[in-house]
């Protein structure tokens, strides 16, 4: 072969090689996203359903105590056991507040594994509870959306808009920037480069049985990104509750989860 014809395929091994070679590091990499090694701290909570439909959250000291004390949960009560690992400050809470209540440009759900889709015409065709993962979407799809349009009211106000306007600023602001997603292979990849789940785009990731969930833990990988997982679909909508109880988030009047924080 003439050195111009081999110079001429590899400029086309490398052009065809080099975007691939990226894709396939990055798709790789979202499992060192997931898998973040040994936490800098970590903090063990519980939550407790009721058949009331009321929400208890304890720290897994509180709860102990609470047993010790001669207490059970309520007949019929489901509970949870969730850990929450810190990679940034060592401290899982400041984690999630740091996280949950910054300015982003963009946020995205990505709410799980496409066999989620069957959740609309065959249920029984999803690994895993379909109500609960709906619910587990649709509450902190809820909660970010919330954070997100307020940070924009805010901004509206700064702007120099009347309340209303201000109000209709945030929510246009709101729907424009939020996307939600499934994880397949592109969305893998995008987490992987860093494209989605960084300090100018919230990322939230739900792990759940459809994605093989090994863990029941809820942590903050790099600024920017959210993972929750769960065993159970069921859990999942649990760690939100939590999440929620944790960065004191507040529904509009009406509208709220029922949640109560148990103190020793």
């Amino acid at each position: 072969m003439s050195p111009r014809k081999l110079a001429a395929v590899l400029t086309i091994l490398l052009v065809i090689l080099a975007p691939l070679g990226y894709l396939l590091y990055s798709y790789h990499g979202f499992g060192t996203v997931v898998n973040p090694g040994i936490p800098k701290g970590s903090k063990g909570y519980v939550v407790i359903y009721t058949p009331s439909a009321q929400f208890y959250t304890l720290t897994a000291e509180e709860y102990r105590e609470f047993l010790e004390g001669g207490h059970r949960p309520p007949e019929g009560s489901k509970v949870f056991n969730v850990t929450l690992d810190s990679y940034l400050t060592g401290s899982p809470v400041v984690d999630l507040n740091l996280t949950l209540r910054s300015v982003y440009d963009y946020f995205t759900i990505v709410m799980g594994d496409p066999s989620l889709v069957h959740c609309r015409d065959n249920p029984l065709l999803y690994p895993g509870d379909c109500r609960y993962r709906t619910l587990a979407v649709s509450e902190i799809s809820g909660v970010v959306a919330s954070i997100f349009a307020a940070n924009y009211y805010i901004r509206g106000l700064q702007m120099g808009y009347d309340n209303a306007t201000a109000r209709q600023y945030a929510f246009n602001e709101t729907q424009l920037r939020y996307r939600r997603a499934y994880l397949n292979f592109w969305t893998k990849v995008d987490i992987g480069r860093g494209k989605i789940g960084n300090e100018n785009h919230l990322a939230v990731l739900l792990i759940g049985p459809a994605e093989g969930a090994k863990e029941n833990r809820i942590f903050v990988p790099r600024k920017g990104l959210l993972v929750i997982e769960g065993k159970t679909d069921e859990t999942l909508r649990a760690e939100v509750v939590l999440i929620e109880n944790l960065i004191g988030f507040k529904w509009p009047e009406g509208n709220e989860t029922k949640v109560v924080k148990i103190t020793g």
